[in-house]
């Protein structure tokens, strides 16, 4: 059951109190007696437990390890920077650079 703020503007008393979405607001003030004013004020509302985020919807893999097609094939960009970065560098012998400055 929500809880309802209070004011009367005769005495300045202000107060909460408990009721049902159907009652009808307070006639009396528990101060002086007169008709009190609702407040509107935000509700105090808790979600709890699972199914109010958004990743909670979200379908879950049938099989456990089991991944999504989309996460098994890699992108074509990072095909190419990964073989960019797989190809083995060769180093030059000093051999084989001496030959290289001969030839030239």
């Amino acid at each position: 059951m929500p809880i309802y703020d209070y004011t009367c503007d005769h005495c300045g008393h202000v107060f909460s109190a408990v009721q049902s979405y159907t009652d009808a607001t307070l006639e009396k003030c528990p101060s002086c007696g007169k008709k009190p004013r609702k407040l509107m004020a935000t509700p105090a509302i808790v979600f709890k437990g699972g199914g109010w985020y958004k990743t909670d919807s979200r379908a879950k893999p049938k099989e456990e390890g089991a991944t999504p097609a989309a996460k098994t094939e890699p992108a074509k960009s990072d095909t190419a920077a990964a073989a960019k970065t797989d190809t083995p560098k060769t180093e030059t012998t000093p051999a084989a650079k001496k030959s290289e400055a001969a030839s030239s």
